[in-house]
């Protein structure tokens, strides 16, 4: 065999290696423990009427339970009415480890970005005739 084609496979096998490599990399991402609770605020529409939790007070998620990417939890708050929030949320965190999606027991879904281990960013959508948006950025609260 000629030195040439040696070299050539040798490039070859190593190019393998390495896709090799970074394919087991990828696929062994640490899924993130969301368990625990987190904190923080809110800027929204609703009610037809821009408001912030500057206004009337923060959020507060509480993942009860999480088995693999499943999780489900509480959510809790103050909306600028005055009106008290409390209800329950199932989700799935995606394949990329970074995105979350969000059903709420009332109405309502919720797309997320985790950002960090200790904060996420959501978005709150409800269609319907009471269509709202928000935005949450959530911190874990340390124990």
């Amino acid at each position: 065999m000629s030195e040439q084609l040696i070299h050539m496979r040798k490039i070859w096998y190593f190019g393998l290696l390495a896709l090799a490599l970074m394919t087991i990399g990828i696929c062994s991402a640490e899924i993130p423990d969301l368990v625990g609770n987190w904190t923080g605020t809110w800027d929204a529409y609703f009610e037809n009427e821009f408001a912030s939790s500057t206004e009337s007070g923060s959020i507060n998620y509480t993942f009860t339970e999480q088995e693999g990417r499943i999780f489900v939890g509480n959510i809790s708050g103050k909306m600028a009415n005055g009106t008290e929030v409390d209800k329950s949320f199932v989700g799935a965190i995606g394949l990329d480890n970074q995105t979350l999606y969000i059903a709420e027991s009332d109405r309502g879904y919720t797309f997320g970005t985790i950002i960090s281990s200790d904060e996420i960013e959501l978005i709150y959508l409800q269609d319907g005739e009471d269509i709202e948006a928000s935005i949450d950025r959530i911190h874990r609260v340390e124990e």
